[in-house]
């Protein structure tokens, strides 16, 4: 790999690289075992132009993904880092579209699609959950404590009862109040991870346009806190702190 770094965006963690060209999945699952941390995720970053780059994602099963929120923010920093674009705003090319980030000291600002969702419940084993996405699908699914339940049993069952044949990534949450929710993440490909921003902005959409949630509100994952603003505009933006 050329120029590799180890990035976290919100407590997605990733090994971030320039492009060289195509990469097996058994490479990939190969680079994630080798890695000195656990990782979510692989992503090779193809420089395009004067202002823009592709976003090579992978799992660290080695599948590839329509889209990671948190990874876009990474490449975008990593590409400004490593002078492959010459301008802080950054369009970042991903399966999905052409997402657009802004750096600003270490705060990568990333503007998404607002997601849908499908306002009926889909019910699986007795627990009921909302399909919504954001170019990857998501299951939002309301517990009344986030930290106890089991989310590997529900996530099992998920997958056994064929809802959602092409996999899915299944989201807990809790509302603590009109402000504040509480969530964990089981995402495809990858397992439990410590958040996820495709799944932050699902939630945050759903529960805002359904009048559960106020604007702005935290969305609290097990590593930090991501804050989101306006759900009833044609864009969504999501922004925090990455470290690397």
């Amino acid at each position: 790999m050329s120029n590799f770094a180890y990035m976290s965006g919100t407590g997605n963690d990733f090994i971030v690289s320039t492009y060289t060209g195509p990469t097996s999945e058994i490479q990939i699952i190969s680079l994630v075992a080798d890695s000195d941390y656990d990782v979510d995720g692989v992503i090779f970053v193809e420089p395009l132009d004067d202002d823009s780059v592709k976003m090579h994602y992978f799992n660290s099963d080695g599948s590839d993904a329509e889209l990671c929120v948190n990874g876009v923010r990474c490449t975008a920093k990593y590409a400004f880092d490593n002078d492959l674009v010459l301008t802080d705003k950054i369009k970042v090319h991903a399966p999905v579209g052409i997402l657009e980030a802004t750096i600003e000291d270490s705060v990568v600002t990333v503007l998404t699609p607002v997601p849908t969702y499908i306002d009926e419940n889909i019910e699986i084993s007795n627990i009921k959950g909302i399909s919504s996405e954001v170019g990857n699908p998501h299951f939002l699914v309301n517990v009344k404590n986030v930290e106890t339940f089991d989310l590997e049993n529900l996530v099992n069952k998920v997958n056994t009862s064929q809802q959602f044949p092409n996999g899915v990534n299944v989201e807990i949450y809790e509302i603590v109040n009109q402000n504040f929710i509480k969530s964990r993440v089981f995402e495809r490909g990858v397992g439990e991870t410590d958040a996820c921003g495709s799944g932050a902005l699902c939630l945050f959409n759903y529960l805002y346009s359904e009048r559960k949630v106020k604007n702005p509100s935290i969305i609290s994952f097990p590593s930090v806190p991501s804050i989101l603003s306006e759900a009833d505009v044609p864009l969504i933006r999501l922004k925090s702190r990455l470290r690397t």
